[in-house]
């Protein structure tokens, strides 16, 4: 009689352990019991970037000072205008638009001031004078005055290091600085039609008329600004 029980209880316990490993691993007959999700959701955002100018190297890394050295002058007593370049191979004018401005752009120059003059340890002279078609005498130290112009028309636009051409991007047209009237001159602007990529700018004439009998130095600068707007 204890032998037979002994057998039954060991059959039993065969069973018994039978049904906890198909509870454990899910299955039982033909049914699955998920207990939670094997999927995980990733999500990434991608945000645009920001329009932006600089002068570039040839390789597209920032000039630490970059300048424009206009044409010497020589101390006259006539009105006199000497030219300068801005943007060249080595110091070329750059515009990033990483996906910011989706309907058009535009590049500017302007003086960090209005008020700013060719500065000199001598005597300074204006850069925003019209007066006397640009060219104020210098022996009138009440009123010393020049006039700046700028002539994008002739600069060359190429597309950046991206490869999206330089469709609806073009150049502006040549202004002449005139203290509240004229405060920015515009060198190059897009239209939308490209709206991700970056372009340089190279070969902006500039041009100054100097009074007449300005002080000879050779310390005269002037700091100019770029800026990049759009929407």
């Amino acid at each position: 009689m204890q032998k037979l029980i002994g057998k039954l209880l060991g059959r039993l316990n065969i069973a018994i352990t039978i049904l906890l490993v198909m509870l454990v691993t899910g299955g039982l007959g033909s049914a699955t019991y998920v207990l939670a999700s094997s999927t995980s959701n990733f999500t990434q955002a991608i945000n645009p970037g920001t329009l932006s100018t600089d002068i570039v190297d040839a390789s597209y890394v920032s000039v630490t000072s970059p300048a424009v050295a206009m044409a010497a002058a020589t101390f006259s007593f006539s009105c006199q205008t000497k030219t300068g370049t801005l943007g060249t191979t080595t110091e070329q004018i750059y515009v990033a638009n990483p996906d910011a401005a989706d309907t058009s752009w535009s590049l500017g120059l302007a003086p960090a001031n209005t008020t700013d003059v060719w500065d000199s340890a001598g005597t300074d002279f204006d850069f925003n004078d019209p007066t006397g078609s640009g060219c104020t005498d210098g022996a009138d130290a009440d009123s010393v005055g020049g006039q700046m112009t700028v002539d994008p028309s002739g600069a060359s636009i190429a597309q950046g290091s991206s490869a999206n051409g330089t469709t609806g991007v073009s150049v502006g047209t040549s202004g002449s600085y005139s203290e509240g009237v004229t405060n920015s001159v515009v060198l190059m602007s897009s239209d939308g039609t490209i709206d991700i990529g970056d372009w340089t700018l190279q070969g902006v004439s500039i041009s100054q008329k100097i009074p007449a009998e300005q002080p000879a130095a050779s310390d005269y600068d002037i700091s100019m600004v770029l800026t990049v707007s759009g929407s």
